[in-house]
């Protein structure tokens, strides 16, 4: 009797024993999940001119801003800091990435309907390769990716490679978008890209530097020299077409991938100093040469 009576408190021992150590293990994964920092992206506002930034109803700043964030999907607002800067607001849906950048880029206007805005964001490439995904407000608009006329959006790029490349996007009675986009194997690279009413045709808008998009600048034409370009000059010569963008890309090289060493534009003649398949040499200011997509320009003999 006395024997039973002890292998049962042994035995009630242990169980206490047991449940209290499943209660210490809980527990400590409880604690480890409440305390453990949620991933976080970066996200990165530029806008002109300044305004202050709203991240779920959250004030987080005033531009240029840049915070690291929890990931995840938030409604951002940008709203001017007082009734005197007549700017009209913004808001949006964005996506925050687990260390990753979102790029948000704003030149807003007193209309929303004159307002552009780019938001750019990183995510894991399903195909594994370099890609890129174009949408617009309003869709439609045409898309070139390195003076090569890709689509209309919205649009993804698969069969494309890793490294810097030239974005335009132009559509009918709106702004043309240009910018310098990055990207990286493995990753898809979405460009949201609201576009501004032009008021009467408009000049291309150019977009601010982040990581992974830079400016692509739209120099002058010097005076003078679209009309000594349109004279005829020695055969062969080249004429330039029109372009989606309004401009056609000088290349350091006869490759797209190439160093722009300048524009020229439609209607203008250029003798032709040599040829490769594609592609034509110029002088396109008189005395540098470049090259420039056959594509676009009609060749005279």
């Amino acid at each position: 009797m006395w024997y039973d009576r002890t292998q049962f408190m042994k035995r009630k021992v242990g169980f206490f024993l047991i449940v209290i150590v499943i209660l210490l293990i809980i527990g400590g994964v409880i604690k480890l999940l409440v305390t453990r920092s949620p991933k976080e992206g970066e996200l990165r506002v530029d806008a002109s001119p300044n305004v202050s930034v709203f991240l779920d109803n959250k004030h987080l700043g005033r531009t240029p801003l840049r915070e690291k964030v929890p990931a995840g999907e938030y409604t951002i607002r940008l709203v001017a800091d007082s009734t005197t800067n007549e700017v009209a607001p913004w808001q949006s849906k964005i996506f925050v990435g687990p260390n990753l950048l979102t790029f948000v880029n704003a030149v807003l206007s007193d209309s929303e309907l004159s307002s552009a805005v780019d938001v750019l964001w990183l995510e894991k490439s399903v195909v594994g390769k370099p890609e890129l995904s174009i949408i617009t407000n309003p869709d439609g608009a045409s898309v070139v990716l390195d003076d090569v006329t890709k689509g209309i959006t919205p649009l993804t790029i698969s069969d494309v490679t890793a490294g810097d490349h030239s974005l335009t996007v132009t559509s009918p009675g709106f702004l043309t978008r240009t910018m310098k986009v990055k990207l990286t194997t493995g990753y898809k690279l979405i460009a949201s890209m609201k576009l501004a009413l032009s008021a009467a045709g408009g000049q291309p808008v150019e977009s601010s530097p982040a990581a992974g998009v830079a400016t692509t600048p739209t120099p002058s034409v010097k005076a003078g020299e679209a009309a000594t370009s349109s004279a005829t000059p020695q055969k062969p010569y080249v004429t330039i077409k029109d372009t989606p963008t309004g401009f056609l890309r000088v290349r350091m090289e006869p490759s797209t991938s190439a160093t722009e060493a300048g524009r020229v534009n439609p209607g203008e003649r250029y003798h032709i100093f040599n040829q490769q398949t594609g592609w034509y040499q110029i002088s396109h200011d008189g005395t540098n040469k470049g090259w420039i997509s056959a594509q676009y320009a009609d060749k005279t003999e």
